[in-house]
């Protein structure tokens, strides 16, 4: 009982806080080094970096905390990408304390397209776990060194939480349920167009093609060579040519394993406003592994 008073009483402090902090309610969900720094003492904003330890403790944003992208992902089923059990991804936001906060600023590096990812992937799991304003710092921490703003090697400790997650099962898509949706949903395959079409084998897939139906968007189109987000209407322009501007319209994105697929959960929820998008998580490394589901290989709905 004691332990629910406190959860109750924390969620008001947090809501006073939020409501008179500095941050804007309306902050952009890809948030500049300029807008980071400003708020970086703000007590409704906590900065989340998703490195490596040892890259973390070599050097990052001040006072911000790291929980590595590992802790984010687990291996199920012989599936490479999946959320960790509800328990388990509670139990790491109640560590870390993210619950407390507004906003839940996501920071990691740009070196690579996966390293892009690791940042939406992580909004998008957080999205799950109910934080409702996820943001990622645009272009990363390379971005905020090549501009030589403040950098510390001292490591914060998270205060811990006991506020509950509030799950999203909307953010959530099954294999069962893309079956169901098939020819209904716009289902969007996030991977390279060769792989795509069958062109080229996955050597973690064991069949080749597409789901039929799908639209392929590439996961590379979302980022610029210097591992920035390109620009809004840049995105909507290929989205819109591709599955049209119905903000209604049902979304299912998917890749190999549901890692690079959330890269254009990000842009289509978070930045375009499409109101209803799911990552399927097990992807194609679960859907190929069911001789049953089905496949079609070709330049089909290609962009």
């Amino acid at each position: 009982m004691k332990k629910h008073c406190f959860c109750f009483i924390a969620f008001i402090i947090v809501s006073m806080v939020s409501a008179a902090s500095g941050a804007s309610n309306d902050a952009d969900p890809l948030v500049s080094t300029d807008w980071l720094q400003k708020n970086m003492n703000n007590p409704s904003v906590i900065i989340l970096d998703v490195r490596k330890v040892e890259e973390y403790n070599k050097g990052h944003i001040p006072d911000s905390i790291n929980l590595t992208y590992a802790a984010w992902r687990t291996k199920e089923k012989n599936l490479d990408c999946q959320l960790p059990e509800k328990d388990d991804l509670n139990d790491i936001l109640c560590w870390a304390g993210l619950r407390k906060y507004a906003f839940v600023v996501i920071v990691g590096k740009t070196d690579t397209g996966r390293d892009c990812v690791n940042m939406t992937r992580v909004a998008w799991t957080l999205k799950y776990a109910g934080i409702k304003k996820p943001l990622i710092l645009n272009g990363g921490y390379n971005k905020w060194l090549q501009e030589k703003r403040p950098v510390s090697d001292v490591v914060k400790k998270p205060v811990k939480d006991y506020l509950p997650c509030e799950w999203n099962e909307k953010v959530l898509a099954t294999k069962q349920q893309v079956r169901a949706r098939m020819g209904k949903a716009a289902i969007i395959d996030a991977r390279h167009f060769n792989l795509f079409t069958g062109k080229k084998s996955d050597p973690l897939l064991k069949r080749k093609g597409h789901i039929p139906g799908a639209y392929n968007l590439p996961y590379s189109l979302v980022f610029t060579k210097e591992g920035c987000f390109e620009k809004k209407d840049i995105l909507q322009d290929k989205v819109s040519k591709t599955i049209g501007n119905n903000k209604a319209r049902e979304i299912i994105v998917l890749c190999c394993n549901g890692r690079f697929a959330s890269s254009w959960w990000f842009v289509l929820s978070e930045m375009l406003g499409y109101k209803d998008v799911k990552i399927y998580d097990g992807s194609m490394e679960e859907w190929c592994d069911d001789k049953d589901a089905p496949l079609v290989e070709g330049e089909t709905r290609a962009p």
